[in-house]
């Protein structure tokens, strides 16, 4: 039966099937908010997106393009998995979005040089690292990742294996200046209260030129930062969660 199999070229054919599947899930996958963490072992990952790129092949939903030489094959490989590439990166925007959000927080309320965990390639503030982990969170208990793996399926109803004309890459960089936008929209209170605090600042030590204003005022914004994050954090992650369907655009 191997035999017959290996001479029918039927092997080759699943073989070529899975691969190109996995071209365009394994990078969905790698960026998914939560499921593709950094935190998450490899192994994990791997198996998923071998699972999956199996499921796919053996149903039959997916259907896979008649290749005449190898060099159309790894031509549509790289189609793919530039297809990929293109929805993964539209989903880690909405946690780079927290990332950023959380970075220009700690940098106006003075905790940018207490660094936490690395979740992405290299270590983040706390206030970023809490963030990206709230959202990453509360998307998993929306079962948002159900979605990605239904969407991902009828996706190849629209985009067909190899169709990168049907990508507007200009898509996606909008959705860059949006997510940057959105980003800088939920610190500005943040950075409304450290302008305040400064021009105070600035008063008091004209007035009192021999006070050490700044062995006062830096535990006090470090204080007042804090708590307003605490009162905010929800409100923020709220009006987070109502922006990414929209700014992932694909779900």
């Amino acid at each position: 039966m191997p035999d017959t199999l290996l001479a029918s070229g039927q092997a080759i054919y699943w073989i070529g099937a899975v691969m190109l599947i996995m071209a365009r899930v394994g990078f969905i996958i790698y960026f998914m908010p939560g499921v593709g963490e950094q935190a998450v072992p490899v192994r994990v990952r791997a198996m998923i997106v071998l699972v999956f790129s199996i499921s796919l092949a053996v149903t039959g939903v997916v259907e896979m393009p008649v290749l005449s030489s190898l060099g159309e094959f790894f031509r549509y490989l790289a189609l793919e998995a530039s297809i990929g590439l293109f929805f993964g990166l539209l989903l880690r925007l909405s946690i780079w979005m927290l990332s950023i959000t959380g970075t220009i927080i700690a940098q106006v309320i003075g905790l940018s040089q207490m660094l936490g965990i690395a979740l992405e390639t290299e270590a983040q503030t706390l206030t970023a690292n809490m963030l990206a982990l709230a959202g990453a969170a509360l998307l998993l208990s929306m079962d948002y990742h159900v979605s990605v793996f239904v969407r991902m399926v009828s996706l190849y109803g629209e985009i067909p294996a190899g169709a990168f004309d049907l990508i507007d890459p200009q898509f996606l960089v909008m959705r860059c200046f949006e997510a940057f936008g959105l980003a800088i929209m939920l610190a500005w209170p943040f950075v409304a209260v450290n302008l305040l605090y400064n021009i105070c600042l600035g008063f008091i030590n004209k007035a009192l030129p021999s006070l050490m204003v700044a062995f006062v005022g830096a535990p006090f914004m470090i204080g007042a930062g804090i708590m307003l994050l605490a009162f905010s954090i929800v409100t923020m992650l709220v009006v987070w969660t109502n922006r990414v369907p929209s700014l992932i655009g694909w779900l």
